[in-house]
C-alpha cells in the first residue's frame, strides 16, 4: 500500500510540474534589420489564438541610432525617436506609422508596435522584427527582445518538488496507518 501511495504521489508531483520554458531572445540590429533593408526573420510562426509578450532587455538604457546627431539627436531606445521633442516626426510606410527608430514587428503582412515592450494576440504568420527606418545606411546599435507566452512558467526548484513529494508520501503513509 505504501508503494502505491508513493507511486501516486510521484504521478501527482509530475502532473503539477510546469513545463520548462525560457524566453526566446532575439537581437535586432538597426542597420542590418532596418525595415527597408532585411527585417530579422525570427523563425517563429505566430498563432492568432496565442498571446505573445515582448520584453526589451535594458529597455531604458540601451540605445540605437538613426545616424548622425546633426541637426538633432537621432539616438533612441526601442520606443524610437520622440517625434515631438526631436522634430524628427514619424515614418508612415506600407500603410503603417511608427516613430523613426522604433522596434516594430510584422506577422502575416501586418505590422505592430513593440517599442520598449508590449503583448499582442490575434496575429498569425511568420514573425519579423525590425528597426523602423527608410534611410538605414547610417544606422547603428541593437536591441534585444525576449518573446514569451503567458502560460509559460519557469522550472520549479528541486527542493520544492522534493518537499511536495515528501508531503504527499507522508499523507499516503498516514492514510495507510489509519486503515
Amino acid at each position: 500500500m505504501l508503494r502505491k501511495s508513493l507511486l501516486a504521489a510521484a504521478f501527482v508531483a509530475a502532473a503539477i510540474v510546469p513545463t520548462a520554458s525560457q524566453a526566446t531572445p532575439f537581437t535586432v540590429e538597426a542597420l542590418a534589420n532596418a525595415s527597408h533593408n532585411a527585417p530579422l526573420d525570427t523563425g517563429m510562426v505566430l498563432d492568432a489564438g496565442t498571446t505573445y509578450v515582448f520584453s526589451v532587455l535594458n529597455a531604458a538604457s540601451t540605445f540605437w541610432s538613426a545616424g548622425s546627431d546633426q541637426p538633432y539627436s537621432r539616438s533612441s531606445t526601442a520606443a524610437g525617436i520622440d517625434p515631438v521633442a526631436s522634430g524628427y516626426g514619424q515614418n508612415t510606410d506600407l500603410g503603417f506609422t511608427a516613430n523613426f527608430g522604433e522596434l516594430v514587428g510584422e506577422a502575416g503582412g501586418v505590422f505592430f508596435h513593440i517599442g520598449e515592450g508590449t503583448s499582442i494576440s490575434g496575429y498569425s504568420g511568420e514573425l519579423l522584427l525590425m528597426y523602423w527606418d527608410t534611410e538605414f545606411l547610417d544606422n547603428s546599435g541593437s536591441q534585444t527582445v525576449d518573446i514569451t507566452t503567458p502560460g509559460q512558467q519557469g522550472v520549479p526548484e528541486p527542493m520544492s518538488l522534493a518537499l511536495l513529494g515528501a508531503g504527499l508520501a507522508a499523507m499516503g503513509a498516514m492514510r495507510r496507518k489509519k486503515a
